[in-house]
């Protein structure tokens, strides 16, 4: 399948919830217009930032319909998250996104059984086979799919099994197999780094595009980190990447994802609370947070 590099950041985006928990689907309009403003290259819909195993597959058929329809007149890229325990289910989704206007769909495998390569490849290619005309990202994401698969020997198996596959979504610090994935079959593969507080090391290795939950709202900041480091001027690039790890650490402290939403109803869009109450921070510790955060000048360096 041809494809041409996704070049930029993609915004792992929130799915934005009501105060009964149920999806705000009016907020979206406002995150593609600020996403829009901080010249971002696309959204990444449903993903582990989106909460999405958190939703059923009605509830996220129904967000890749309105995600497809929101940003089909802007030049935003849609990768649809079709992930699930299920194949089945998976496959559905995959359909959904396609019939949403997904320029690509993604997922990671969470069957436990699946820990080789080419298991990988073999429980994928039904999934894929259901949609085969909209190319195809694999999650390798070690902390949420529980496996330690090479994703180097997967690229070489799938290579011939799976058609529609044009790369991964990154989310591994093993810098050294990603350099074996870009660099494999005369770089052949996207591959789409996902650690944000890594950025410049991806960059070092060749990596044009990076997906992330930071770029919901530090996407300016992020973008400077790319047109540094593209002009040479590396020192002010990594001042920079040394910023954003001082606030993906002070946010993980108080748990990222809920510290990342109540972040996005600080600079006006707002995402709700998270679907699981058990990722929710009580008054205290948003407190703290917010403390932390402005004693580093966090949202005066976001500002766009």
């Amino acid at each position: 399948m041809k494809h041409i590099k996704i070049k930029g950041l993609i915004a792992a985006v929130h799915t934005p919830l009501n105060k009964d928990f149920s999806i705000n689907f009016n907020y979206i309009k406002k995150q593609v217009e600020y996403l829009s403003k901080c010249n971002i290259s696309g959204v990444y819909v449903g993903g582990t930032t989106g909460e999405g195993l958190s939703f059923s597959v009605n509830e996220r058929s129904k967000l890749f319909r309105e995600w497809g329809n929101i940003i089909k007149d802007t030049n935003l890229i849609f990768i649809a998250n079709i992930s699930h325990k299920k194949q089945s289910s998976s496959s559905k989704l995959g359909i959904e996104a396609q019939n949403s206007g997904a320029n690509f769909i993604s997922s990671l495998c969470l069957d436990p059984n699946v820990n080789s390569p080419e298991k990988l490849a073999k429980w994928l290619k039904p999934i894929l086979n259901t949609t085969p005309d909209i190319p195809y990202f694999y999650y390798e994401s070690p902390k949420f799919s529980r496996k330690k698969i090479d994703m180097e020997d997967f690229l070489i198996i799938a290579n011939k099994e799976l058609k529609s596959l044009v790369g991964l979504k990154y989310n591994n610090t093993n810098l050294e197999m990603l350099k074996k994935c870009i660099n494999l079959n005369n770089r052949k593969y996207d591959i789409l780094f996902g650690v944000d507080e890594m950025l410049i090391s991806a960059l070092e290795l060749g990596c044009v595009g990076a997906i992330g939950s930071t770029y919901n709202f530090a996407g300016s900041l992020n973008n400077k980190i790319i047109e540094n480091f593209n002009s040479n001027k590396k020192n002010l690039a990594i001042k920079l990447q040394k910023f954003s790890i001082k606030y993906i650490k002070i946010m993980s402290k108080y748990n990222y994802l809920p510290s990342s939403k109540i972040v996005m109803n600080e600079i006006g869009i707002n995402c709700g609370l998270c679907r699981d109450k058990n990722n929710h921070l009580n008054n205290e510790e948003v407190k703290s947070l917010y403390h932390d955060l402005n004693k580093i000048n966090f949202f005066k360096e976001i500002k766009i």
